[in-house]
């Protein structure tokens, strides 16, 4: 099992919501058990100790290929959540997207998840976002584009988000980008401001511990977004990317649940994987 790496003083809502995310933990472990494939551990402990981890072809690039012609068919159908210069994104996508579903809820994403909270986590959130080029500086992009700025999830002190890449990721085309170790090390007043400029984070932690984490579809990009981050702005191109987020309890310890799911897909689930739903809504649409 891992050794959990959580510094109080890094969590929004310091020892406070460390003792009830610890407490979440071992709730779920005597809830489901504890029963967890080791051979999911060295990705598992690189983002334990270092806040992110890349894992090289991960999944079969025709399973993310599904998803991507799905955000399109929604696109063209009118359907988006959103779409402005920026971002596109698709509202609800396990509710939207069957491709989406197959994926959230694979066998060895879960085995990664379960050997990262030494528990069975459940699934809070699912976001599936195109970013487009701009040649606005990241510091003025209005509303959703503000992610391209450096900032700390307030989701929880310890969590997960799984990054599918749905096109290839080089530097110019928004990378995910994550201060190594910042889960665990941050600065006097970290929390003054939510928002944080490239050159600020830099002249704290040095170029050297900020990651661009470039790659290809069917590579699996994860991060504890509860350090620093940001989906680096796009400068040519495009990226289209399938996040996937997972915790041991509800987003920001709200009483109201995450994402929606269709009630025939959680029927549909074996009973053992049923957990991983515990946050989300079913919905009879």
């Amino acid at each position: 099992m891992i050794k959990i790496k959580i510094n109080p003083q890094c969590a929004w809502g310091r020892d406070n919501e460390v003792r009830a995310y610890i407490q979440s933990i071992y709730d779920r472990q005597q809830k489901y058990g504890v029963d967890i494939d080791n051979k999911f551990a060295e990705p598992a402990a690189h983002a334990n100790n270092n806040g992110f981890a890349i894992v090289k072809n991960f999944i079969d690039p025709q399973r993310l290929e599904a998803v991507k012609q799905e955000f399109e068919q929604i696109k063209e159908a009118g359907n988006l959540q959103y779409n402005d210069f920026y971002t596109e994104q698709v509202a609800h996508p396990l509710l939207n997207c069957d491709s989406v579903f197959d994926i959230v809820f694979d066998d060895s994403v879960i085995e990664i998840a379960k050997n990262y909270f030494n528990c069975m986590p459940a699934v809070t959130n699912v976001q599936l976002r195109k970013s487009k080029a701009t040649e606005i500086l990241e510091h003025n992009i209005p509303g959703n584009g503000q992610t391209t700025l450096f900032h700390c999830d307030k989701d929880s002190p310890r969590f997960i988000k799984f990054f599918f890449y749905l096109d290839d990721v080089d530097e110019t085309n928004g990378p995910f980008t994550y201060v190594k170790e910042s889960h665990i090390k941050k600065f006097e007043g970290w929390d003054s401001k939510y928002r944080w400029k490239h050159r600020e984070i830099r002249s704290i932690y040095g170029e050297d511990s900020i990651v661009q984490c470039t790659g290809n579809v069917g590579d699996l990009v994860i991060g504890n977004t509860s350090g620093f981050h940001k989906g680096t702005k796009v400068e040519k191109g495009e990226r289209t990317l399938l996040s996937v987020y997972y915790s041991v309890h509800p987003t920001e310890w709200r009483s109201t649940f995450g994402g929606k799911i269709r009630k025939e897909h959680f029927d549909s689930l074996p009973e053992h994987k049923r957990p991983l739903a515990d946050f989300l809504v079913r919905s009879e649409k």
